[in-house]
């Protein structure tokens, strides 16, 4: 056998081997999925061998994970835009402006399934702007047509969530359940005009958002059900502070404690008694309770009107306190979960005070609640409510400084500052006996 001969029969055993480790890594990647869909815990413990690392280099980023992400995002948006121009232009019939958005939804979700088995994550997009098109084109079907009544879009939007949540479980990505079912409701509301059907795009949204929920409990996505939470409380923020009126009171109220609610159940779930608890939950369920709070304040006073927010402040208080004593019980692992709202209580009580009663009488009522605070902390030997009754009595004082001695007359100035000046000696005396115990706490 000559050198030639050789040569060739070596590449041809090369290109051989070539294609079965291809083929070899090719079943091992597929058996990984496959146990990532069982057990996902388990097969992030197991990474395959062999796998090259990928590039961290910019154009690695670029092009393997954000370009194909912003792609979709920018299509939907203008398959939307499009199709919004048709109607404004009477360029098509409207039962062909629908069937044409119906089918740019199937045509890429056709594309996603046709491309899944090689390219799992660019398929995962594509069905993800799919899944968002879909949404769109049913909901404006129903609410600039009339074409789909209420009954028959309400099942189909199930059907879709339903579908989404399976296919976002059996990917095991969230860029699906981000996309397709969180984006879904905000591309109506970015182009809608029919800002006197409120009721049906709230309900439009707590219908994702109830998918939202599922794929947060089953697979602990936090980022899904923060950024669902996100958008949600936005999307309502800013109807209640420029499109609301009086009459949709009941709406308003109906969808905001259903909001709260189920996003308190995405944020502090089942799961969560099973978890360390991490604090960027925490604060999660603290912007809901605020958020709420907001919304509540724009649909009681939408001039914001004073005397008409102290009720408000009042019964968020009061939600905010029972939610500590709850959280207190049933996460014990997590006590700053539950202080964390107590403080909020505490916040929102100093706020309807100051909203429901003036001048001197605010003042005195903040002190005699500061001692209160701080009593409580030393009998609970609990530094957060002592920290709080110092925080109250620092507010006071700039109370006194900045606003006070500008209304008030001397006897009022006299009696707040003697008051103010000998509470601060008694507290500090109360830390110089009791230094030692309560800094080693």
């Amino acid at each position: 056998m000559d050198q030639q001969d050789m040569v060739r029969q070596l590449r041809s055993e090369l290109v051989s081997i070539e294609q079965e480790l291809r083929q070899q890594y090719a079943r091992l990647q597929q058996v990984q999925q496959q146990l990532e869909q069982i057990d996902p815990q388990g097969a992030n413990q197991w990474k395959a061998p062999g796998k090259a690392p990928a590039s961290r280099s910019v154009e690695n980023f670029i092009g393997l994970k954000l370009i194909h992400l912003v792609g979709i995002v920018v299509l939907v948006i203008g398959l939307s835009i499009g199709v919004k121009y048709a109607f404004d232009q009477n360029l098509i019939s409207e039962t062909t402006r629908i069937l044409l958005a119906y089918a740019a939804g199937l045509v890429l979700g056709g594309l996603s399934f046709r491309l899944k088995e090689k390219y799992q994550g660019f398929s995962a997009i594509l069905f993800s702007g799919a899944m968002a098109t879909l949404y769109f084109t049913t909901y404006a079907a129903h609410v600039y047509y009339g074409f789909l009544s209420f009954g028959v879009v309400f099942a189909v939007m199930v059907l879709f969530t339903v579908f989404t949540a399976y296919q976002a479980l059996r990917y095991n990505r969230r860029e699906i359940a981000l996309l397709g079912m969180v984006g879904a409701y905000a591309i109506p509301f970015l182009i809608s005009r029919n800002a006197e059907r409120a009721d049906l795009f709230f309900a439009y949204m707590l219908l994702i958002n109830s998918g939202v929920w599922f794929l947060s409990y089953r697979k602990g996505w936090n980022l899904v059900g923060q950024v669902a939470q996100l958008l949600t409380w936005l999307l309502f923020l800013g109807w209640a502070s420029t499109r609301y009126r009086t009459e949709q009171a009941g709406v308003a109220f109906l969808y905001l404690t259903a909001f709260f609610l189920l996003f308190s159940l995405v944020n502090l779930g089942p799961r969560r008694q099973q978890q360390p608890m991490d604090r960027l939950v925490i604060y999660t369920q603290l912007a809901n309770n605020l958020a709420a709070f907001w919304s509540a304040l724009f649909v009681v006073s939408p001039a914001l009107q004073v005397e008409k927010l102290a009720p408000v402040a009042l019964v968020f208080s009061l939600v905010a306190a029972v939610q500590g004593f709850f959280f207190q019980k049933r996460f014990s692992q997590a006590p700053s979960l539950a202080n964390t709202h107590y403080l909020l209580a505490t916040g929102l009580l100093v706020m309807a005070i100051a909203w429901y009663f003036d001048g001197l009488q605010v003042t005195f009522i903040w002190l005699l609640l500061s001692v209160g605070l701080f009593l409580l902390g030393v009998t609970l030997k609990d530094k957060w409510w002592r920290l709080a009754s110092l925080g109250l009595m620092a507010l006071t004082l700039l109370k006194l400084l900045l606003l006070d001695s500008q209304r008030f007359t001397a006897g009022q100035k006299v009696a707040a500052y003697i008051t103010l000046g000998l509470l601060l000696l008694v507290v500090s005396f109360f830390y110089q006996k009791f230094r030692q115990k309560w800094f080693e706490e």
